[in-house]
């Protein structure tokens, strides 16, 4: 079996990082929906018309991308309790010895 090499600091680090960063973006995000939802109830002309299915898909694409990455995230807390449970072990059985 390979070998895999994990850094749990770096890992740790990288989480810190992605969920900073998730949170800001959805801070944003909130901002945009609502300038959008205000704009949304008083613009009413031709290029509404245009605009509006653009804007909802690109509100779907960014749920989607969102989804993703709340997944990594979890993926990233994953591997770093794996790690955890693995020194954890390895210190029981070296007790052991």
């Amino acid at each position: 079996m390979a070998q895999t090499s994990f850094d749990a600091q770096d890992a740790e680090d990288l989480l810190k990082e992605l969920e900073q960063f998730h949170e800001a973006i959805r801070d944003e995000w909130s901002r945009v929906l609502n300038q959008w939802s205000n704009l949304k109830s008083v613009w009413r002309d031709q290029q509404f018309d245009k605009f509006e299915p653009i804007f909802e898909k690109f509100i779907s694409t960014y749920n989607d991308a969102e989804k993703e990455s709340d997944k990594y995230i979890r993926l990233v807390r994953e591997q770093i309790k794996i790690n955890e449970d693995k020194k954890q072990k390895l210190s029981g059985r070296l007790a052991d010895l």
